[in-house]
């Protein structure tokens, strides 16, 4: 006889939020004392303090931190009304949380320096920057230069609907927090638990890093990404073939937007085990609906070749050749970097959210009474799959540093256990108090260390 599953006491869980919390505190202080340091000075680069800490930034903090506690205690049992006032209250949260940052949106996503895809669109059109990419992107400022044409191709199309960067600089906002009814869309799929789906949501609404470089296109890169996931888990679910194309067609927009979070495909990887071993997709149906979604990828990739003269697979290829010269260049050794990359992670993407994947993890373990059943829990699946993306694409070396700004979208999947962890309380006080500590330490971060700009 299958034993009930049991997962952790409410007591342990509520040790594992206080353990975070206490730890995001810390970091917090070494902020505001300037302690705490972002980067590596060995490995040559970090991120520096622009000012000391000063009591408005604990008052927007404060200001934020409350709005998000009303907006949490007023959310009722229907899941999709609460989210949408959370999209809607978000800008007000986030605003105050910019509100003590040395600049403001509009100079950061008008500078070079932080953001050059909007001087490249002055310069050239949308037609013109993807036939001549590779010769015109050696003139642009250094992002627009070292990054795949999606980002401009994104910018351009805003520019549709305005020109002026302030607009555009909220629009970009605008569809990074649009991306939160993708991941309660992921949650809810793969957890069938609205709390978790709607606490999933409001997190991503408070990633740190995603705060930090707001208004720059890397946020918009976890958007992408949530999509991919989203068709992925569509796809597992339904094992429908119209999926897996779209989903190959996602993976293209992908590779041109962003490709780094093409690493996402080892937590894709076990999802599809999962489902494979749950019997919800059949081996015969994964390797033909590869195959589907391997020729959606093709033809988008020979679409804009033909139609633009874009070559997406040879400019990848020189711009990973160029990342590695970077390194070399500036002088960060791969070693220093294994280490400093995760404690930076850990900041951007919050400490209490990371900590809290090892209360998921032991939790879902002991959901289900044999191996298997604990082995399938979506909570251990999603878990260990961040935490192996994380290990992976640290271990590879491609960026030694930066990586609050480059991992954002990995950022904003580690919040998915944090969110179980708070909605297995069935206590809102849970998510309160992981959202006001988030806040907190995105505010002093926001106002003291020079992320962008």
């Amino acid at each position: 006889m299958t034993r009930a599953p049991t997962g952790l006491s409410q007591r342990a869980l509520w040790d594992w939020i206080g353990a975070g919390t206490l730890a995001a505190l810390l970091a917090c202080f070494g902020v505001a004392d300037q302690m705490l340091v972002l980067g590596s000075r060995d490995g040559g680069w970090t991120y520096g303090y622009v000012g000391p800490f000063f009591p408005g930034a604990l008052a927007a903090a404060a200001a934020a931190a409350g709005l998000a506690a009303v907006l949490v205690y007023g959310s009722g049992n229907r899941q999709w009304p609460a989210l949408l006032a959370w999209l809607l209250f978000a800008f007000g949260i986030q605003a105050l949380v910019r509100s003590v940052a040395p600049l403001g949106l509009e100079p950061i996503f008008a500078s070079d320096n932080a953001n050059g895809f909007y001087g490249v669109t002055r310069l050239v059109g949308p037609g013109e920057a993807l036939r001549d990419f590779d010769r015109l992107r050696t003139s642009w400022p250094l992002h627009a230069n070292s990054n795949m044409p999606g980002k401009l191709l994104f910018l351009y199309a805003l520019e549709m609907l305005t020109r002026h960067p302030a607009a555009l600089a909220w629009l970009v906002v605008f569809v990074s927090n649009a991306g939160a009814v993708l991941m309660y869309v992921l949650v809810q799929d793969l957890f069938a638990d609205s709390r978790a789906a709607l606490y999933s949501a409001i997190l991503y609404l408070l990633v740190p890093a995603k705060l930090f470089f707001m208004p720059l296109l890397n946020t918009v890169t976890p958007v992408v990404a949530l999509a991919s996931a989203v068709l992925l888990v569509k796809w597992l679910g339904t094992a429908r073939a119209s999926f897996a194309a779209a989903l190959g067609a996602s993976l293209f927009v992908l590779v041109l937007f962003e490709p780094l979070p093409l690493v996402m495909g080892l937590l894709f990887a076990l999802l599809t085990v999962r489902a494979a071993w749950l019997g919800q997709i059949t081996g015969r149906q994964i390797l033909s609906h590869v195959a589907i979604g391997a020729a959606a990828w093709a033809a988008a990739y020979g679409a804009m070749r033909l139609l633009t003269g874009f070559d997406a697979l040879g400019a990848f290829r020189q711009l990973q050749q160029e990342a590695v010269r970077f390194n070399d260049a500036v002088g960060r050794p791969y070693l220093v970097w294994v280490g400093a990359n995760l404690f930076e992670f850990l900041f951007g993407a919050g400490v209490c959210q990371v900590l809290l994947v090892g209360a998921a993890l032991a939790d879902g373990w002991r959901q289900g009474g044999t191996w298997r059943e604990r082995a399938t829990q979506p909570i251990l699946v999603v878990s260990v799959g961040v935490l192996l993306v994380l290990l992976v694409t640290d271990v590879l070396g491609i960026n030694r540093g930066e990586v609050t700004r480059l991992w954002v979208f990995l950022a904003c999947f580690f919040q998915i256990p944090a969110a179980y962890v708070c909605g297995r309380l069935e206590n809102r006080g849970a998510l309160i108090l992981v959202s006001a500590v988030t806040i907190l330490q995105a505010t002093l971060g926001t106002a003291m260390i020079g992320f962008a700009g």
